[in-house]
């Protein structure tokens, strides 16, 4: 790693620091090979946490296990609390209230629920969502006769989950819950696992949420079809390629590695498939979002082909498993 670039407004801010991560967060493996290096760019957060901030311009290289596929970083930042300070945003009111109506994810959303709705009996319609944002698939789950709950760390969007739901939403990890005893007949994580470093432990503390032959579900970005599109659309036009930029997508999950974090956490019955993608927003000109919707329509119907999860065109995740009954 070269000297450290920092952008601090304070002589009192330390110099960025970093320590080594030198076995899979997955397999633990420790045939690493670097793939991918990873920019840092905090300067809008040089007034609200300058020792954050003071990572701009430092980078971070990408290593992926040679015997699971799963992609990680090489190190990692040692200030305290990086990733909760990363996450600390400090979104409006109005921006919030727009998320929740937003319906780029409902696609994602209903295969979700449609799948549960097969996997989990009636009696135990009681469902979990981590990562629930501003309540907007708790909502869609309550309209299909589930009695939801949330975790959300946001205190912005947690709170506007639990008013337009009624809902409890829990500012707390699955870890505490877990420990309270809550118990969920489903459980959902959508584009929450790649943000969380060393994953293995989440899971395994979301497996303990689950009754007895409860259901997980987890969608992801497949990292390694994002390198590959990455990369392609960066040769073949003007694109800067942008992988996980911050370390936002700290997990870079393929569909073998994806499988092995859940069954090594308990779960049976894995099965891991392509993700419906999102769609283009009402707000975007008509002929564009035909054009966007038409586009992931045909690569998501190729990709969702038998075998296909595989390719680079699956370029998301959808996973379940169940916990032995």
């Amino acid at each position: 790693m070269g000297p450290s670039r920092t952008l601090a407004t304070s002589a009192l801010v330390s110099a960025p620091a970093f320590a080594p991560v030198t076995a899979c967060w997955i397999c633990g493996g420790r045939r690493l090979s670097r793939y991918y290096e990873s920019r840092m760019d905090f300067r809008e957060y040089a007034d609200q946490d300058p020792e954050l901030c003071a990572y701009t311009g430092e980078h971070v290289w990408f290593v992926r296990c040679a015997a699971c596929g799963f992609g990680q970083p090489e190190q990692m930042p040692t200030l305290p609390r990086f990733f909760e300070r990363m996450y600390d945003q400090h979104w409006s009111p109005d921006w919030v209230e727009r998320e929740f109506a937003a319906s780029y994810k409902d696609a994602i959303f209903a295969s979700i629920l449609r799948r549960l709705d097969a996997l989990v009996p009636k009696d135990r319609r009681r469902l979990l969502d981590i990562g629930a944002h501003a309540g907007r698939f708790m909502s869609m789950a309550q309209r299909a006769g589930w009695t939801v709950e949330g975790v959300e760390l946001n205190p912005r969007t947690a709170a506007y989950a639990a008013k337009v739901t009624g809902a409890p939403v829990h500012r707390t990890g699955a870890e505490t819950l877990a420990f309270e005893g809550r118990r969920y007949g489903a459980v959902v994580l959508t584009d929450v696992l790649e943000h969380i470093p060393a994953p293995a432990a989440l899971v395994r503390s979301v497996v303990r949420l689950l009754d007895a032959g409860g259901a997980l579900a987890i969608k992801v970005p497949n990292g390694r079809a994002q390198f590959v599109k990455e990369r392609w659309l960066a040769r073949l036009t003007s694109h800067r390629m942008s992988l996980a930029e911050n370390l936002v997508h700290v997990n870079q999950f393929d569909p073998d590695s994806l499988a092995r974090v859940m069954a090594d956490a308990g779960l049976r019955n894995v099965s891991v498939s392509t993700a419906a993608p999102e769609r283009v927003g009402p707000e975007a000109p008509f002929v564009r979002r035909g054009a966007s919707r038409l586009v992931r329509g045909s690569i998501f119907a190729a990709a969702s082909l038998p075998g296909a999860v595989r390719l680079p065109i699956a370029l998301h995740l959808q996973a379940y498993g169940r916990k032995p009954a």
